[in-house]
């Protein structure tokens, strides 16, 4: 049982970068994309420490709990966006692509 509270957080993070992908535009700058991954981690990481039960104990306990779940939200997101998201949403063609490939068929 306790593998399962250890796994949840780590696969919601897995389903949070296509959340984050559209409040997300990639002109914007570096602390501010870390802000806008991380405090949504926070959240659930406290969501998911709650709905556990890990909050009912002291306050070093809980905050533990939260640091604990935070981490691995965080981390489920950043893997699952460099394993999984970003080559799916890369496999598109581009327009570059597109364009050598129509010079190509016609030369």
């Amino acid at each position: 049982m306790e593998m399962v509270r250890e796994v949840v957080p780590l696969l919601i993070g897995g389903v949070l970068p296509p959340v984050l992908m559209f409040a997300m535009r990639p002109a914007r700058s570096g602390i501010l994309r870390f802000l806008i991954a991380f405090v949504p981690a926070i959240v659930l990481g406290a969501c998911a420490s709650f709905l556990n039960g890990e909050l009912a104990g002291d306050l070093p306990e809980a905050l533990f709990a939260v640091i604990v779940d935070t981490s691995l939200v965080y981390t489920g997101s950043q893997i699952a966006y460099h394993l999984i998201w970003k080559p799916l949403f890369n496999l598109r063609p581009s327009s570059d692509v597109a364009l050598s490939g129509e010079s190509a068929s016609r030369g």
